[in-house]
């Protein structure tokens, strides 16, 4: 989420909101709230501790800039991307599509062809990324039952159901060694966001499974060191940017 404390954050609400420098007060603490006037001349109540709304408002608002088309259904919301993805979410979720598909916090792998282990899938938003750049076969796993069902009704409304699977479970290294061996997965593209969960699943999936994955993304929520020690001595090059480590078989 942008965040006055940098350049960036606020360029993006000065583009958006006419009275940006009210929110800018709210941050320095010198007032508890504020309405945001947009330029499109909407008004959004912002406090002092619950920016969500204005967030959710303003990337919106940058999505349908680059090209998104938001329609709004009941309490859900579906985006179509401009590359043609359909997605169903619930506000406040614009900002995670920022990521993925305009940030592309995950990278743009070459996946034509090949497999991906997608951990902590959300609403299918990056399977369906992932889909998009030429996976083969996207399988994924989602321990919240809500984000679960939602993500099934976007693999099914962008006609992936022979593509995506979507396993209602928390990932653990055991399950990621039996699904690889199970299918026999190799060149495997594996992506890890799971709050925490990456330090579990890396560790406990063996030595041997890593021979069947050649790139990882993941975002980190401790310090990084012991995966990246851990992962350099499995043979893989590790770059990292932000909170995501990017790791590919050298």
């Amino acid at each position: 989420m942008p965040h006055l404390k940098s350049l960036a954050g606020l360029g993006m609400v000065a583009k958006y909101v006419s009275n940006w420098y009210c929110i800018l007060a709210l941050y320095a603490n010198i007032i508890p709230k504020t309405t945001a006037r947009f330029k499109d001349g909407r008004g959004v109540d912002v406090y002092k501790n619950n920016h969500i709304v204005f967030y959710e408002e303003i990337y919106k608002r940058h999505l349908q800039n680059h090209g998104f088309i938001f329609e709004t259904k009941g309490k859900e919301e579906s985006v179509r991307t401009p590359e043609g993805l359909v997605i169903m979410l619930r506000p406040p979720y614009s900002f995670v599509l920022d990521e993925i598909f305009l940030m592309k916090v995950y990278g743009q792998p070459q996946l034509k062809g090949r497999v991906v282990i997608d951990i902590g899938t959300s609403f299918g938003d990056s399977a369906l990324y992932f889909a998009s750049l030429g996976a083969s076969k996207v399988y994924c796993f989602e321990a919240d039952k809500d984000l679960y069902q939602m993500a099934q009704e976007n693999i099914s409304l962008n006609n992936m159901t022979g593509k995506i699977y979507i396993y209602n479970q928390k990932a653990t290294g055991e399950l990621l060694r039996i699904l690889i061996l199970e299918y026999r997965l190799k060149n495997v593209f594996l992506k890890v966001d799971c709050e925490g969960c990456e330090y579990e699943v890396i560790k406990n999936m063996g030595h041997s499974m890593f021979e069947s994955i050649r790139d990882i993304v993941m975002e980190y929520h401790r310090q990084p060191e012991p995966l990246i020690g851990y992962l350099t001595r499995l043979g893989f090059r590790i770059k990292r940017k932000r909170r995501i480590l990017f790791a590919s078989k050298c």
